[in-house]
């Protein structure tokens, strides 16, 4: 196998746990601070209701124009988000508003006829600019709310079956500190998304769920090696075995990390807005999972350990 590191490594990971601790408590507080601060977490379409659309123009417009445009035209608190230009495509906007249906005496407008009415709207302020809707997505508020508890339970039913897969297949206290490694990794990204100020829909999801299934697959690297040691003939203390055990699996852990690392980086870089959202705090995830399952894991079992010994290591 490839390994990064001539010769062994010995880097005191257990000795500076509090260290870790420290860090991971900051991060903690920064989110907190960050969500209060937004008022929330900016909640897209997908979540709240409303519509979403991409538009171009055949000539140059100023985001200022096109929201004029919108709020004279009776459609207020829009999102403008003017788009990198493409060589296909130029002058194009994301237009986000909440206004997914209205009522106009006793009849109803349907949600999908508000896309029509901002392309009349802007094609009558802009008579002689071409106005051409690229994509749109209308969801209601039922839909919306709907969402959001199947996005809670996807995380929490994934974290209990984690935690019973890793309970079974090493130790409880492998999987108590697994999910609460879980849980670190979830939050740190809501916090990254939250200090970025992105929104946070269907792909945040992915994001989170994608961070789960990576964080736990290096956590296990790391507990088969320490288990594989443990029923060896050591001299070691428990922290000296487990510092051991994550010096010895430090090299795949480079190796895989930086790999999936670059083909998000070349996704950021080449894939243009449509996958931004999604590379972002994934990045970030990767990071921030790598160190969760270096620290927080070993961390906590060994913390665990010293305080209520089991009978298999003294």
């Amino acid at each position: 196998m490839i390994s990064f590191f001539h010769h062994q490594s010995n880097i005191g990971f257990i000795k500076n746990r509090y260290k870790a601790y420290a860090f991971s408590i900051a991060l903690f507080i920064a989110t907190i601070v960050s969500v209060i601060l937004h008022g929330g977490l900016k909640l897209g379409v997908d979540f709240t209701g409303g519509t979403m659309m991409q538009i171009h123009f055949s000539a140059p417009v100023s985001t200022d124009q096109l929201r004029k445009a919108l709020n004279d035209g009776g459609i207020p608190s829009v999102e403008i988000q003017k788009v990198k230009d493409t060589e296909n495509i130029k002058n194009a906007f994301m237009i986000r508003t909440g206004l997914t249906e209205e009522k106009s005496g006793q009849e109803e407008v349907k949600p999908s006829s508000i896309v029509e009415r901002i392309k009349t709207v802007l094609g009558q302020r802009f008579p002689d600019n071409q106005v051409t809707i690229d994509s749109n997505e209308t969801v209601g508020p039922k839909i919306g709310k709907e969402l959001q508890r199947n996005a809670i339970w996807a995380v929490l039913i994934g974290c209990i079956l984690i935690l019973i897969y890793v309970a079974f297949r090493f130790d409880f206290r492998f999987g108590v500190a697994a999910v609460a490694a879980i849980f670190h990794d979830v939050l740190c990204t809501i916090g990254f998304i939250s200090v970025t100020n992105m929104e946070f829909n269907l792909q945040s999801v992915a994001v989170m769920l994608t961070i789960i299934g990576y964080s736990i697959n290096d956590s296990i690297v790391v507990a088969d090696r320490i288990r594989e040691n443990l029923r060896k003939s050591q001299k070691e203390t428990y922290p000296e075995l487990i510092n051991r055990s994550i010096n010895e699996t430090l090299s795949r852990t480079v190796i895989t990390v930086l790999t999936v690392f670059l083909v998000l980086m070349a996704l950021q870089l080449f894939a243009g807005r449509v996958l931004s959202d999604f590379t972002k705090p994934l990045l970030f995830g990767l990071v921030i999972g790598t160190y969760s399952s270096i620290f927080v894991v070993s961390s906590l079992v060994v913390d665990w350990e010293l305080k209520s010994p089991t009978k298999r290591k003294k």
